[in-house]
C-alpha cells in the first residue's frame, strides 16, 4: 500500500464514503483540515483517508480514519505515522470504526482522554457560586466578545477547537440562550459557560467550560447547577451532558451527581 499527501479539499470523496454521507454535507471538515493523506492499494483502491485539523493546544486532530476490512489495521497505522512524521502530534478519537484502539496503542500511542455522553435524571444537588463571581442567563448576555471569551475557555482541553466568532451566536448548535449560563468575573470577562438545548424532555448540554484560573474552585458545579435549575423550572426530567477530555475529578463529579456513561470514545495520542 501506498501513503500519498494530498490538499484537504482532495479529501472530499473519501470522506463522505467513510461516513456514508453526500460531499456537500463533508465540506465543512475538509475545510477544517490543514493537510491530508489517503493511502491506496496496490490496484489504486481506496483504503483510508485522514485530515489533519489544529488544534490549539493539542497539535491536530486527525480526521477520517480507514474503511473497514483486511487492510483497515496496516492502512491506518501507515497514515497515522505519516501524519505524525509531518505535522508533529497528533490525536484521534478511536472507538474501532475508522481508527483501530488497541493496534494505536500497540504502535506508540498513548489514551489521554475520553468522549462521553452522561445521561440520567436532572440533578437536585446544590452548588455556590464561588466569590467574585457572577453566572447569569446566557441571553443576558449578548456581548459577542464576552461571550467569545467565555467558550475560549474550551481551548486547552483535547478534543476541543479554537473557537469560531459565529458561535457566539444565537441559536448556534440548537443551544437555547435562555436556558444556558455564563460566569463572569468581577471585571465583567467571560470565565465560564455551559450550554443546553432541549431535545423533547431531555436537556443536551455541552460540559461547562471553566477559565483555567477557576478551575480550582466550584464554578464548574455552580454552573451546571444554574442549568439545571433551568431545566427543572421548564418541567424537564432528563439531561444528557457530552464531554470532550473532562478529567477524572470531573467525571467523578458528574457520576457522583446519579448520571452514568451511555457512551465513551478514547482520544489517542502520539507525540
Amino acid at each position: 500500500m501506498t501513503v500519498r499527501a494530498v490538499t484537504p479539499d482532495a479529501l472530499l470523496p473519501g470522506l463522505a464514503a467513510l461516513y456514508g454521507a453526500a460531499e456537500e454535507d463533508m465540506a465543512w471538515m475538509a475545510m477544517a483540515c490543514t493537510a491530508g493523506w489517503i493511502v491506496l492499494d496496490e490496484t489504486e483502491v481506496l483504503l483510508a483517508a485522514v485530515g489533519a485539523r489544529p488544534s490549539p493546544r493539542h497539535g491536530a486532530e486527525l480526521l477520517g480514519g480507514a474503511f473497514a476490512g483486511a487492510a483497515q489495521v496496516p492502512a491506518a497505522l501507515a497514515v497515522t505515522e505519516s501524519a505524525h512524521e509531518a505535522v508533529g502530534r497528533v490525536y484521534a478519537f478511536a472507538d474501532g470504526t475508522l481508527f483501530p484502539p488497541v493496534e494505536l496503542l500497540a504502535a506508540g500511542f498513548r489514551e489521554v482522554g475520553a468522549y462521553r455522553r452522561l445521561e440520567g435524571r436532572v440533578p437536585y444537588r446544590h452548588a455556590d457560586v464561588p466569590d467574585g463571581v457572577t453566572v447569569r442567563v446566557l441571553a443576558d448576555v449578548p456581548d459577542a466578545g464576552v461571550r467569545l471569551q467565555a467558550l475560549g475557555t474550551y481551548e486547552d482541553r483535547i478534543g476541543h477547537h479554537a473557537v469560531a466568532p459565529e458561535a457566539a451566536r444565537d441559536g448556534v448548535g440548537g443551544f437555547d440562550s435562555h436556558l444556558s449560563a455564563i460566569a463572569l468575573d468581577g471585571q465583567g470577562q467571560g470565565i465560564g459557560i455551559c450550554r443546553v438545548a432541549l431535545e423533547g424532555n431531555t436537556g443536551r448540554m455541552d460540559s461547562p467550560g471553566v477559565h483555567p484560573a477557576w478551575r480550582h474552585t466550584g464554578l464548574r458545579a455552580a454552573l451546571l447547577n444554574a442549568v439545571n435549575g433551568r431545566l427543572r423550572h421548564q418541567g424537564i426530567t432528563r439531561v444528557s451532558v457530552d464531554s470532550w477530555g473532562d478529567t477524572p475529578a470531573e467525571l467523578a463529579h458528574d457520576l457522583g451527581l446519579g448520571l452514568s456513561v451511555v457512551d465513551e470514545t478514547p482520544i489517542l495520542a502520539l507525540g
